[in-house]
């Protein structure tokens, strides 16, 4: 290389080195059209509100020193049933056999849909095989016996064994019918907490054991309606809440998704292919979703607007090993859909369209179905924050997740943003230029739109294993409780110290209502003082000083002031409080510090994500829950669907039990993954990381910090014919740490003039113009690499 050559390559350098792929160091100016030829949209207000489920019973026993009058212990029963100390105690010990039982008020006989969860205890056991129950669908006092028939979900101590979990039908002759009957991944041990739910709707049921769905069956007999009581046989059990909840939804009829085309590609959670409808009808084997419009009559159109076939042929075909994406345009079609749905499965299938209302009606009339919102002709929108905010507002308004951006945003600080608050950006290219889709590949999206998917493919296919192309998202759980207080202002400001991109934290709302922020429904674990967080008022709480080192229990309002000067980290909100009001407060705080480019909200309690639909439904929300257990994959997916396209949510589960093909699987749908809580388990982190999982939630984020997270070089370089080609690079680590690198390895993108490549580097051997992408290989442990990629640099070789 001469010396005129170097030069330039350092000017080059200097002028594009950090514009190149560093979203921190972007003012956020670049890759705009020049004129806007549509006027940007605007955030729109709902006009149709999420349905809530109403709530029957709530029920803590806390207040209480005496069985409710209209709850009923039976007169046969063998042991003792009683509520002391905040707790209801249903004794069984008297005999192994004869139950004893408590029905709750009879205004529940009416009821037909409902969930009912309970949180108990088993204290003591007379054997192994005694068992607690729910019961539900039961008859009314009138009964001959009382209350019977019904089904019951009993749980024995010993859940392990064959029967240990049983769905089983009492008969008015005193008999059991067992319907179904399974073993459970552990016992239930003394003195250890668990919660079981049934929900029941229509003739379908399931049952649950911590969250884990253990029973997905549909009930044969005609029991339309009834009572709910709890049972024990030869055990004492203590149940410390129940709750009784209206289910608004069918249970679904199919435990499976479609199995579509495993592309087998190196790159980790690699973006999804879609390709519009091709108009001579055989479509890409690269493509897993292939996008039809889909007129009134709910025939596939192509894009010459030619019938394919009606979508019920589609659906009906066992063969397809694809997804649709239907474009709609009214309502119209929404209630054909609606209508459709009564025969056939529409879970995974996915509409699209640019107006987010009529998606959210899409949603509201077919709640199992996905929705993505097609912006990708939205040229007036532009990378500034404000747009972006518009972007996700308007995606989580119509109960999406998956936006298809306008080509001129797809660039990596759009995407990114719009990722880091929890939405899937889709790319939409036009054109079957490599160099194009590998600009595309490299802005990290979730997914590609493109009418030349082998392009797309192809580059894919040459990258290393573990391609990282998407910096998994690293979150402060609580803060960073191995370095400081949990849940405190100087805990969430040491991890963003270290690199953290999100701080999770709790909150609870105050007796004067006020958002503090604390893990526990009470202060004794984190501070010594026993009380309740929502009995105490702000002044009580500023009071107390956390374990071990005396920091203040922050409020909400404190940590979005101080987060407020890092605008690229974002705030996970966990809800824990169960009271409705919380949601209109928080909002008002988002409102204050207009830190809707910042926020998303998390939680465990399915009520307070709907409320956050109709109250803050521009903001988005992570369901809080565990992985499903089932042998297969294909089922798994399906259940997370269930959970997440209900709340129209992310899955944010416990890491156990996650896989890569599962989470593969899931994705090519539009669900993302954010897994908790990774503490002094190295090796599950190093493995979700380099699977390329979407985020990780840790105690450790500062175990993070030195991680290679982007490479950067300039975008125009020379080289020189017969001479190994070396490009100067800049590492960035997870905490911003920057180093030099002189890049050997790299992807030489189709179209490029002739080369040889070897262990030695990459040469051209001959003048022209070429494409490449250099990469980076960084081991984060033994067994634990990935590689990163800059962007596409064009060569001129000389």
């Amino acid at each position: 290389m001469t010396k005129l050559t170097s030069l330039s390559l350092a000017v080059l350098l200097a002028f594009n080195l950090t514009a190149c792929n560093d979203n921190d160091d972007n003012d956020g100016s670049s890759a705009l059209p020049e004129t806007p030829t549509t006027p940007a949209p605007e955030p729109e207000t709902p006009e149709e509100e999420v349905p809530v489920p109403k709530s029957y019973l709530d029920e803590n026993f806390d207040q209480l020193s005496a069985l409710p009058a209209s709850w009923t212990a039976l007169r046969s029963n063998a042991g003792t049933v009683e509520v002391k100390d905040g707790s209801l105690f249903i004794d069984g010990r008297a005999n192994d056999t004869q139950m004893t039982t408590l029905m709750l008020s009879p205004e529940y006989q009416k009821l037909r849909n409902y969930r009912i969860d309970v949180e108990f205890t088993y204290l003591e056991r007379n054997n192994g095989g005694r068992w607690g129950s729910i019961i539900y669908r039961a008859a009314d006092s009138y009964a001959e016996p009382a209350f019977t028939p019904y089904y019951q979900f009993a749980i024995r101590a010993d859940a392990t064994g064959a029967s240990g979990l049983e769905l089983a039908l009492r008969q008015p002759t005193n008999a059991w019918n067992v319907l179904h009957k399974s073993a459970y991944k552990e016992n239930m041990d003394i003195n250890t907490p668990h919660k079981a739910t049934v929900i029941v709707h229509g003739q379908r049921v399931r049952h649950y054991i911590d969250d884990n769905l253990v029973l997905d069956t549909t009930l044969p007999y005609n029991l339309d309606q009834g009572a709910v009581g709890l049972s024990t046989a030869g055990l004492l059990m203590k149940v410390d809440s129940i709750k009784i909840t209206e289910q608004l939804d069918p249970l679904p009829e199919s435990n499976r998704v479609t199995e579509i085309i495993d592309q087998n590609l190196p790159v980790s959670m690699a973006p999804t292919i879609a390709q519009p409808a091709p108009v001579n009808g055989i479509s890409s084997a690269a493509a897993t979703h292939i996008a039809y419009q889909l007129d009134e009559q709910l025939n596939l159109l192509n894009a010459e607007q030619k019938k394919v076939m009606p979508l019920r042929d589609y659906l009906n075909d066992a063969t397809r090993r694809t997804l649709p994406l239907l474009h709609i345009k009214n309502e119209q079609t929404i209630e054909k859909l609606k209508a459709l749905n009564e025969s056939h499965d529409l879970s995974d299938i996915t509409l699209l369209s640019d107006q987010p209302e009529l998606l959210r009606k899409a949603r509201i009339a077919i709640p199992a179905l996905r929705t993505a919102l097609d912006y990708s002709k939205q040229t007036g929108l532009t990378n500034s924050r404000k747009d972006i905010v518009t972007i996700a507002h308007n995606t989580n308004l119509s109960l999406s997740k998956i936006v298809i951006l306008p080509k001129h945003l797809v660039q990596t600080e759009a995407v990114s943003h719009l990722q880091r608050l929890l939405i899937t950006p889709w790319a939409n290219i036009e054109t079957n230029n490599a160099l194009t889709a590998a600009e595309a590949i490299s802005t990290g999206v979730n997914g590609i739109y493109t009418s030349q998917p082998e392009t797309v493919q192809s580059i894919m296919k040459l990258m290393a294993p573990n391609t990282l192309l998407r910096k998994p998202l690293i979150t402060g759980h609580r803060g960073i409780p191995a370095l400081e207080d949990e849940n405190t202002l100087e805990g969430t400001l040491k991890a963003i110290e270290v690199g953290a991109d999100a701080v999770e934290y709790d909150v609870y709302l105050s007796k004067d209502n006020h958002v503090v922020v604390m893990h526990d429904s009470t202060t004794t674990r984190t501070t010594g003082v026993n009380a309740k967080i929502e009995d105490l008022t702000l002044a009580e709480i500023q009071h107390l000083r956390t374990i071990p080192n005396g920091r203040k229990v922050p409020t909400m309002d404190e940590i979005l002031a101080a987060v407020k000067k890092y605008p690229n980290v974002t705030h996970f909100i966990e809800i824990k409080s169960s009271k409705p009001e919380i949601v209109p407060k928080i909002k008002a705080l988002l409102d204050k510090y207009d830190a809707y480019d910042q926020a998303i909200v998390i939680s465990f309690l399915g009520d307070q994500m709907l409320h956050m639909k109709n109250e803050l439904p521009g903001v988005s929300t992570g369901f809080l829950t565990s992985t499903p257990t089932a042998q297969s994959n294909i089922v798994n997916t399906r259940r997370i669907l269930d959970a997440t396209q209900k709340y129209s949510s992310t899955f944010n589960p416990s890491f156990s039990g996650l896989n890569k093909e599962l989470m593969v699987m899931a994705s090519q749908r539009g669900v993302t993954f954010w897994p908790w809580t990774f503490r002094m388990n190295k090796d599950d982190f190093n493995r979700m990381y380099v699977q390329g999982t979407h985020g990780l939630t840790t105690d450790y984020a500062h175990d993070s910090s030195n991680l290679a997270v982007k490479l950067n070089t300039a975008s125009q370089i020379t080289a020189a014919v017969g001479k190994p080609l070396e490009i100067n690079a800049e590492i960035q680590t997870q905490i911003g740490a920057k180093s030099n690198y002189i890049v050997k390895n790299m992807l030489v993108l189709p179209n490029s003039v002739k080369y040889t490549q070897n262990g030695q580097g990459l040469t051209f051997t001959e003048k022209g113009t070429a494409y490449v992408m250099p990469s980076y290989q960084y081991t984060m442990a033994p067994n634990y690499t990935y590689t990163i990629y800059a962007k596409p640099v064009t060569v001129t070789i000389q």
